[in-house]
């Protein structure tokens, strides 16, 4: 008799009864790939549940129990009948061929539609954020790599099994996409579509934020927006305005939108108001302008490495502003509200 976990035997078995969650129906899935013999016992076990009637709780499955009982039917057939001892033993031998060969029939059905079909598995998503103040580097199931921007998450399938390859963004990220013109390779966001092969790109799309912007570096890629489609070539870079539903591609220098992934912050000829939400993006703190001649202000700076003080003190020496933190403010709950500092203009 083939042994199995106890475990995996009732998660199989709620598979059956499509009562498993994903999680569940994954580590199946997985458990069957693992070997020719996991196969058998899968095929084993469905042929007993779909040969069940009525329908029966897996707790109450004992196949050595069933196997006994053929054997039982046929000793007190054989007592009861000696006269067709022969008919009856070639009767239940039928019987015994048949429920082996329907199990060999299923598991040979089980492998060409494995090997032929798409696979029906519910799909498993692993999702990663980045922390505030922080960035982070994600490779995924097909070998291409991302960077993940502070504040910003992207969810994958922890399988690509052919076909297209789904990744969902909120935030900044860098991609370097593994080529597969076959399978392409697609980011969305709320209100983009960003369709690759084999390239390297910068998409920015907080869902906060009025402005999604999609910078390429290498390759090609093929933008979807307000049912409009557009092609970007290297060295050019998207902006689309959520507010008017419009957008516009120039030529750009990719270094100062794509640095930020190798730990630099680059500012080339910014306002000061681009500056500080750039800088709110990235920490999670509100900034308040007080002088709206400020935010105009032109500044050209490149941070590596610097903290937060310590930018914002370099600000203070290079730019006519001075800037103040506000208290932390809790509300009724005792929960703690994003961090406030307020700008002014320096006498």
């Amino acid at each position: 008799m083939i042994e199995i976990n106890d475990n995996i035997e009732a998660i199989i078995f709620k598979v059956f009864s499509k009562e498993a969650s994903a999680e569940e129906i994954e580590k199946v899935h997985l458990w069957v790939k693992e070997n020719d013999e996991h196969k058998k016992v899968f095929m084993h076990l469905k042929n007993i549940w779909d040969v069940a009637d009525p329908p029966f709780s897996p707790e109450d499955i004992d196949t050595e129990k069933a196997y006994a009982n053929i054997i039982t039917q046929i000793d007190f057939t054989q007592a009861d009948n000696k006269l067709n001892t022969h008919k009856s033993l070639l009767y239940y031998w039928q019987q015994i061929a048949a429920f082996i060969a329907l199990p060999l029939l299923l598991l040979s059905v089980y492998f060409y539609f494995t090997r032929t079909e798409k696979k029906t598995y519910a799909t498993v998503y692993q999702e990663i954020f980045a922390p505030y103040g922080t960035r982070s580097v994600v490779n995924l199931p097909d070998s291409s790599k991302v960077w993940l921007n502070a504040g910003s998450s992207i969810k994958y399938p922890v399988h690509f099994d052919g076909g297209e390859r789904h990744i969902s963004l909120n935030g900044e990220a860098y991609f370097e996409v593994k080529s597969d013109k076959e399978n392409p390779f697609i980011v969305h966001t709320k209100k983009m579509e960003v369709r690759a092969t084999g390239t390297a790109f910068n998409v920015e799309a907080y869902k906060k934020d009025s402005m999604t912007a999609i910078t390429l570096v290498e390759g090609i890629v093929d933008v979807k927006v307000d049912n409009k489609s557009a092609l970007l070539k290297p060295g050019e870079k998207m902006d689309y305005n959520h507010a008017i539903n419009n957008y516009s591609i120039n030529i750009t220098d990719t270094y100062k939108w794509c640095s930020w992934k190798d730990g630099i912050l680059a500012f080339r000829n910014d306002p000061l108001e681009y500056v500080f939400k750039r800088l709110g993006q990235m920490y999670n703190i509100n900034f308040v302008i007080k002088d709206n001649s400020l935010k105009q202000y032109i500044y050209h700076a490149t941070f590596e490495g610097e903290s937060l003080d310590e930018i914002l003190h370099l600000l203070e020496v290079s730019a006519p502003i001075r800037y103040k933190k506000l208290e932390d403010r809790k509300d009724s709950f005792n929960y703690y509200h994003k961090q406030t500092i307020v700008v002014y203009k320096s006498k």
